[in-house]
């Protein structure tokens, strides 16, 4: 019952969306969805709720143009099974690598009609904001731009926080929280702020409690980040991963060289860094 619930609440949101009654929705809801097939249920996952919601907004609502949007630790395979071939949908994943379900490299870029509307960005582990910042502002929004969704469905998984026990990331709430502000933004240029988050993974309730909140903060238009854990032990380490280096290979794979967009969001990076040092800094 939990989980036709979790594969009806997206529904629901476009629904309300599409008729103009809300800007947008977070669902918060369980078991999560993005490792689901069609036939088979997979890591802790019944139904693909993100995909149905994607499903319906094409078949229901007419939409020619959706975007899926996954920062889950864990790749959504099943999203990617699902629409690997399909055209009208762009997905686009960064996750930890290698790790859980074993897909997601760089080289799966869909077949067929779908060939280019798949972009995966697997990451070692232990990286943090400072590698995901440059993978969203250059690629995924870059990409987002050529696309053009009339829609954005966001897995919001909260496992790549560097205080998740599955997960051996190095995000911060603030982090997530500009990630999730760079989405909201790409929405309200792109789609009319057309944008459904829907929870994915997370299994620290301290940690999803925090992301959670701040994404419906940042979605109710209120800029105020919810965090009690701050920075990771991580958060001053070097990383071997050149973030220049891998943009320009994703930028090659996924022919996005000499793109420009039309109006690139601005990253808050004092502010980040402001709320990385905690309320006593």
């Amino acid at each position: 019952e939990a989980a036709i619930k979790a594969a009806g609440a997206p529904l629901t949101a476009i629904d309300a969306i599409m008729r103009g009654e809300v800007d947008n929705a977070y669902c918060l809801v369980r078991p999560p969805g993005h490792h689901a097939l069609p036939d088979e249920a997979m890591g802790f996952c019944l139904f693909n709720n993100v995909a149905v919601a994607a499903q319906y907004a094409l078949d229901h609502h007419g939409l020619e143009r959706v975007m899926i949007i996954d920062y889950d630790v864990h790749h959504g395979n099943g999203i990617q099974d699902i629409f690997y071939t399909d055209p009208r949908v762009l997905y686009f994943s960064v996750h930890q690598a290698p790790f859980y379900p074993g897909t997601g490299y760089s080289e799966e870029r869909g077949e067929g009609a779908g060939l280019g509307t798949t972009i995966n960005v697997p990451l070692p582990a232990t990286v943090g904001y400072e590698i995901y910042e440059p993978v969203f502002r250059q690629v995924m929004s870059h990409a987002a731009d050529r696309f053009n969704p009339q829609l954005i469905l966001v897995s919001a998984g909260f496992d790549a926080h560097w205080n998740d026990p599955l997960g051996q990331m190095n995000l911060s709430t603030a982090g997530f929280a500009q990630l999730t502000k760079m989405i909201i933004d790409l929405a309200q240029m792109l789609c009319n702020g057309r944008l459904v988050m829907v929870q994915e993974g997370g299994y620290n309730l301290d940690v999803m409690g925090a992301c959670v909140a701040t994404c419906i903060n940042l979605l109710l238009g209120d800029d105020a980040a919810v965090d009690s854990l701050g920075a990771g032990p991580n958060a001053e380490k070097e990383f071997h991963l050149n973030a220049e280096v891998l943009v320009a290979e994703l930028r090659r794979i996924h022919k996005l060289t000499g793109y420009r967009m039309r109006n690139a969001p601005k990253p808050d990076i004092e502010r980040l860094r402001r709320e990385m040092k905690g309320p006593d800094a």
